[in-house]
């Protein structure tokens, strides 16, 4: 009888214990999401965002942002014929979550760009992107109840309420929940694969290789739907296509069952999708080049081919290797910083009783390696990003992690102050892990409540206001805008956006020819903070950056520092030095005298939209 009372009471304990965490923690999600939120600053989800937004108005996977590098192959993929830029398809994004983001965009009316403008005076941050934030936030609480229910199966209550708690407390988790980006979802579909990997190698101790093959093809599934989120996904699903095919008798038939779902899952849709603009080949050699081109990755997509950005073959190995430590360099950051999960490098030297937990510690581990692999290949070490892999895993390293930890206490024979200690040790993690974060939560709240109740735009580079506001007005939906900031301009201003390249010569010589073809106008060149804000290396960055467009990125510093003399900096570039060049100059497109002649300052000298006509604000 004592013994039943005493597991009532741990009933109890640990049921008040799970409302608590989840009271906490849902109170956190909504807390950034109505309170604190300041719009979206991640260029890819601003740019899934208006794909679909596409997708809701019935119009397919069409994107209004245009990379050079994409108008140029989809223009040799059709042979120099006309393309209708009404209707570019997309080829960067993998199709699942942009579907599932013009889901809510069509449920809650902002497929309906015009019944849904922002009004300044009420607000700073667009209302759909907190819908595009309320998706994700809604991912990220699912990832918290999958996690609990995973961690159930492999250890117990109480690591399960310690790794949610964790993950509710961690700063880079919520920073994802209110991004817009799929990392949410894809942490789900990962513990969704585990969770039937689970019951997977269950089936396969009790001799039951149908149930066995079962569970481990939807493992599979929810693996393909993870790569169908973000293409960066394969390199977890090889990871779980070599455990199978290592783990499970006869050896090699699961992972042929792996191969097979992947192939007609994602290689099919993935080969349509890319065919387009070059095909998936030539989208897996600019997302390497992307990661490894001497300068910026960005400026691949802003030139017309690949021989227009430098490519460092003689270091290619050597940073590759160099970027393949830099994911074990920044394990813990980019796990959230949650002090146990490093511990899951020791766990690999444990053996643990259940051949479950043993399983699922290994098949993590190779999904891990080779996302380390694709991480490194692809130069992602940023923590908050469209790529970034690392963070998926933080639920299951933090749960063996602290399995680690439990299990060396238990060790030490502490006997009656073992669960004194466990108790301490939970609450001083918790502290270390999101202690900083839980006390700057005060001020966040000031700000959002009192300091500005129309809320704190990304500013700088984003203010979408004025983008929604005077850009949409003074232009129209026919004709393309040139920008530093297409995703943006997509987004929030509904309009066409070309990438600004880096090459006068490529945007007169290349890209002109091609939109003539179509009948595609360019009514504007919008230069934003994008270009000259805090960037790397100072002036000399942005002319590195901007290149043969930097004069126009440099115009709104000189103009602060210089307000009474109002100059037109492409003034001064309207003749080359050389005078044998035949191509065009900068002045002939933007100065006092060029095509784009009218400087219209939407905030300021930050934002600046050079017209063919002036623009008269109503």
């Amino acid at each position: 009888m004592q013994h039943l009372a005493v597991r009532e009471h741990q009933r109890k304990f640990f049921s008040g214990i799970r409302v608590l965490i989840g009271v906490i923690i849902v109170g956190l999600a909504f807390f950034q999401l109505f309170i604190t939120f300041r719009g979206l600053d991640q260029p890819a989800a601003m740019d899934q965002a208006q794909i679909a937004r596409q997708i809701a108005r019935g119009e397919g996977a069409t994107s209004k942002m245009l990379r050079p590098i994409d108008v140029k192959a989809m223009d040799t993929v059709k042979k120099r014929e006309a393309i209708n830029f009404n209707a570019f398809a997309d080829t960067n994004y993998a199709p699942l979550y942009p579907r599932i983001l013009s889901t809510a965009i069509k449920v809650t009316g902002y497929d309906n760009f015009e019944s849904n403008r922002m009004d300044a005076e009420l607000s700073n941050v667009y209302g759909g992107d907190r819908v595009i934030a309320g998706v994700s936030t809604i991912f990220f609480l699912t990832s918290l109840v999958l996690a609990y229910f995973l961690c159930i199966k492999l250890f117990d209550e109480m690591i399960a309420c310690t790794v949610v708690a964790f993950m509710g407390l961690s700063e880079l988790m919520l920073q994802y929940a209110v991004s817009g980006l799929a990392q949410t979802l894809m942490m789900s579909l990962l513990l969704g694969s585990l969770l039937c990997l689970t019951c997977a190698i269950h089936h396969d101790k009790e001799q039951r290789p149908s149930a066995c093959a079962l569970w481990s093809c939807l493992s599979f599934l929810c693996a393909a739907l993870l790569c169908l989120c973000n293409y960066m996904g394969i390199w977890i699903a090889l990871g779980l296509v070599l455990y199978c095919g290592l783990n499970f008798k006869p050896k090699g038939l699961h992972a042929a069952y792996g191969v097979i779902i992947l192939c007609f899952l994602v290689l099919l849709p993935a080969l349509s999708a890319c065919a387009p603009t070059g095909g998936i080949t030539d989208k897996f050699l600019h997302a390497v080049y992307f990661g490894f081109g001497g300068e910026s990755g960005h400026q691949l997509m802003r030139s017309t081919a690949e021989a227009s950005v430098d490519f460092n073959n003689s270091n290619f190995f050597l940073r590759l290797f160099g970027y393949t430590f830099a994911q074990f360099n920044t394990l813990y950051t980019n796990m959230g910083s949650i002090v146990v999960t490093p511990f899951f490098l020791l766990a690999l030297f444990n053996r643990f009783k259940s051949d479950i937990v043993e399983g699922v510690k290994w098949c993590v581990f190779f999904m891990w390696l080779f996302s380390c692999l694709g991480l490194a290949l692809f130069g992602e070490t940023a923590p908050l990003g469209v790529s970034q892999l690392t963070i998926l895993f933080a639920p299951v390293f933090a749960a063996y992690g602290l399995a680690m930890v439990f299990n060396l206490l238990a060790r030490m024979n502490l006997g009656q102050n073992l669960k004194p200690m466990r108790a301490l040790i939970i609450f001083c993690m918790l502290i270390i892990s999101s202690g900083l974060f839980l006390f700057q939560l005060p001020k966040q709240l000031y700000l959002g409540l009192w300091t500005s109740a129309r809320g704190l735009p990304h500013y700088p580079p984003y203010y979408p206001p004025k983008l929604n506001g005077d850009l949409y007005d003074m232009t129209n939906s026919e004709d393309i805008i040139v920008t530093d900031q297409p995703w943006a301009v997509a987004w929030y201003a509904d309009r066409k956006a070309l990438w600004l390249p880096r090459s006068i010569d490529e945007f007169t010589t290349v890209l002109e020819p091609i939109f003539g073809r179509g009948n595609q106008g360019i009514q504007g060149f919008l230069i934003t903070p994008t270009s000259h804000a805090m960037p790397a290396g100072g002036v000399a960055g942005i002319i590195n950056d901007s290149a043969d467009f930097a004069p126009l990125a440099l115009e709104g510093k000189l103009l602060q520092l210089a307000p009474k003399h109002n100059m037109a900096f492409a003034d001064l570039f309207t003749e080359h030095s050389n005078n044998q060049t035949t191509t065009r100059t900068l002045g002939s497109l933007v100065s006092s005298s060029g095509q784009y002649p009218y400087r219209n300052f939407l905030l300021g000298a930050d934002i600046i939209y050079y017209s063919r006509t002036p623009y008269n604000k109503r």
